[in-house]
């Protein structure tokens, strides 16, 4: 399977690493590409990378859950979840703090 190409035209999340990346197109160790996707907006998509081990937190989990009744565990490439850019990086924001304040 071919690596995971992405557009130049990303939003930069503190929280995620942006989709541009510079002569190598691989997929780093320990991140997995998530397209974003927000309906409101005639179905606009943005692809970022998701450190895998924010996938463990609760928060996340209802996004992925999500996901599932949208979209169905069938997706074929990339994971799609069903959240715009803004709410994505403020629910693995709430992830991280919740795991530094216990």
């Amino acid at each position: 399977m071919a690596p995971w190409t992405m557009k130049a035209s990303y939003k930069t999340l503190p929280s995620c690493v942006p989709g541009v990346f510079h002569g190598d197109k691989r997929i780093p160790k320990g991140y997995l590409p998530v397209v974003l996707v927000r309906e409101d907006e005639g179905s606009a998509e943005t692809r970022v990378l998701v450190r895998i081990k924010d996938l463990q937190e609760p928060c996340m989990a209802a996004l992925l859950e999500m996901a599932e009744e949208q979209f169905g565990y069938g997706q074929q490439g990339v994971l799609r979840v069903p959240c715009d850019a803004q709410r994505f990086d403020h629910v693995v924001n709430m992830g991280r703090k919740s795991k530094v304040a216990t």
